[in-house]
């Protein structure tokens, strides 16, 4: 079985979906198609996340090279440790 891109089992389901809301159903048809129409609405929503999705996970993957990594800030030797202590200012407890 081969797998269809999203994008055209999107339109499948939403072309299908289409096509049983303006068909009459009577009798046991009509909660067998209530039924099918939830399943596709849920399959649906389960592909429009998934492609929603799909870019960023595939952005996140990808490992930057070395070379377009921002070097850091040149950090000023001494007194980072004195300076970190002067400026915090600690409350009394009660």
């Amino acid at each position: 079985m081969t797998h269809r891109p999203s994008q055209d089992t999107l339109e499948s389901l939403r072309i299908t979906l289409q096509k049983l809301e303006q068909t009459t159903f009577t009798g046991k048809e009509v909660k067998a198609m209530a039924a099918l129409k939830s399943i596709l609405l849920n399959r649906i929503a389960d592909l429009e996340v998934a492609t929603t999705l799909a870019p960023a996970e595939t952005e996140t993957a990808k490992t930057p090279a070395p070379a377009d990594l921002v070097p850091p800030a040149p950090m000023a030797e001494g007194d980072l440790q004195k300076e970190a202590v002067d400026t915090t200012q600690l409350d009394k407890l009660d």
